[in-house]
């Protein structure tokens, strides 16, 4: 199964980091405006993907964006 998740640019390299640590593969892609983005995951498990997204959305609400 494929999900996508929409996130804002900056937070690409937590969510990469996140998602290839889980060991999860993905695809990036263009997302509806200039500072955001698709990822297309590949999962078996959508609950555990939600875990992983869940974790990197938290890590970058601690980071917040870069100014």
């Amino acid at each position: 199964m494929r999900a996508g998740i929409a996130i804002d640019n900056w937070k690409f390299s937590i969510f990469e980091r996140r998602l290839q640590q889980a060991g999860y593969s993905f695809e990036r892609a263009d997302g509806l405006t200039k500072d955001a983005m698709i990822l297309s995951v590949t999962t078996d498990n959508v609950e555990a993907l939600g875990e992983v997204v869940k974790a990197a959305n938290t890590e970058a609400a601690k980071t917040g964006a870069p100014q």
